[in-house]
């Protein structure tokens, strides 16, 4: 588990390594400095986590961002408690936060 704002994000895990589900969350991109400890570098929302990582358009930033190793830690969000509205608003909030670079792109 790692700590994202005020949110139990699940991982971090090896985005390489890792097979997730299509389910929905809200995600964090994260590089690995030193330590377990790590810079976020994208925030972002999903309904299909799993098919949105294979995907993504912004994954050249996160390469070019990070020369150590890349890794994805989840905030899962299943849709009989929150809505697609409701991951926005937490994405949002976290963007605001820590202005990850690749978000504003």
């Amino acid at each position: 588990m790692i700590t994202i704002g005020k949110y139990q994000f699940e991982g971090p895990w090896r985005i390489d390594d890792v097979d997730l589900l299509d389910r929905a969350c809200v995600y964090a991109i994260l590089c690995e400095k030193t330590n377990n400890r790590y810079d976020v570098i994208y925030i972002g929302e999903s309904g299909q986590i799993g098919t949105r990582l294979s995907t993504h358009h912004r994954k050249d930033c996160w390469e070019n961002k990070c020369q150590s190793s890349l890794y994805v830690a989840v905030y899962w969000t299943p849709s009989d408690r929150y809505s697609s509205e409701d991951r926005r608003k937490i994405e949002g909030e976290l963007r605001d936060e820590y202005k990850p670079s690749c978000n504003y792109q």
